[in-house]
């Protein structure tokens, strides 16, 4: 103790300007929206640098696992290539004439999932590809086994997104089949599960049913698997149905991923963005 205080004594000056620097430097970062943005830059970029060293560590011990499931994702593509006519993709070389008769709307990049939270209310993730690979905010991200979320944010190098499980997302899904499509939010609770709402209490709907995107917003296209149905019950508010879905994805164990782009995302803001009351009575 008598070490301490002979410390402090003889650097008093010393501790009591890194003392005044340091508040000075929360005041400027604070109250200056120019180097908020430069502050927040910078802790993306540390932060998703030092995220992706663990990433890596932790995907290593798990390689086999990771192995196993790349292994059936590759099969599963390769039966829809040979769908489309395509024996070898190694040596098929795709063309914008290709696009078009394959009715081609997407782009997909694929990405390292290097930050993931599930035990918050609103939770994130971050993936290794930014802008500077074409990632673009308001793009999807899907995994081998559903939709993982949303991107809020890029740098060059990296991007921050809005996980499903985070209460404050909205996600249009549908239930396959009978085509009556809602919308999926999550409660905040368990991240296994999430509730599809707004669907007619007349609607047809069993355990087991599956629930995939429906295509009717440009972040994710239309039959993604999402998950399938565990429960269902009558909202005593609104009197439609409650749909309690069971996620595919393992959140906890999300490591690889794609990132979706709608390649006439822009064009589809551009013609959406002239509703008006005055159009719609001009076309009646």
């Amino acid at each position: 103790m008598h070490f301490i205080f002979n410390l402090i004594r003889k650097n008093g000056f010393t501790l009591f300007f890194l003392g005044l620097l340091f508040i000075a430097s929360i005041l400027i970062f604070r109250y200056n929206v120019y180097h908020e943005v430069i502050l927040g830059k910078a802790s993306t970029n540390i932060v998703g640098a030092i995220n992706k060293q663990t990433a890596k560590v932790t995907r290593f011990f798990n390689l086999p696992t990771f192995n196993k499931e790349l292994q059936e994702e590759n099969s599963t593509l390769r039966e829809q290539l040979y769908s489309l006519g395509v024996k070898d993709a190694k040596t098929k070389t795709f063309s914008k004439n290709d696009s078009a008769r394959y009715q081609q709307l997407y782009s997909f990049i694929p990405t390292d999932v290097i930050n993931n939270s599930i035990i918050k209310s609103h939770n994130f993730l971050t993936i290794n590809k930014g802008s500077k690979n074409g990632v673009q905010v308001g793009d999807g991200i899907i995994s081998q086994n559903g939709i993982a979320g949303i991107v809020v944010k890029t740098t060059a190098n990296y991007a921050r997104a809005i996980s499903v499980l985070n209460t404050d997302n909205q996600i249009n899904a549908r239930i396959k089949g009978n085509e009556f499509f809602g919308t999926m939010i999550w409660d905040g609770k368990d991240p296994r599960y999430t509730y599809l709402i707004e669907i007619p209490k007349y609607a047809e709907v069993k355990k087991g049913d599956t629930i995939e995107t429906d295509g009717k917003s440009p972040v994710f296209p239309e039959g993604i698997f999402i998950g399938t149905v565990a429960n269902k019950t009558i909202d005593n508010v609104s009197g439609e149905l409650k749909i309690k879905v069971k996620l595919k994805e393992n959140f906890a164990n999300l490591k690889y991923a794609y990132v979706v782009t709608n390649l006439q995302k822009i064009e589809i803001k551009e013609v959406e963005s002239t509703d008006t009351i005055k159009d719609t009575q001009n076309v009646q």
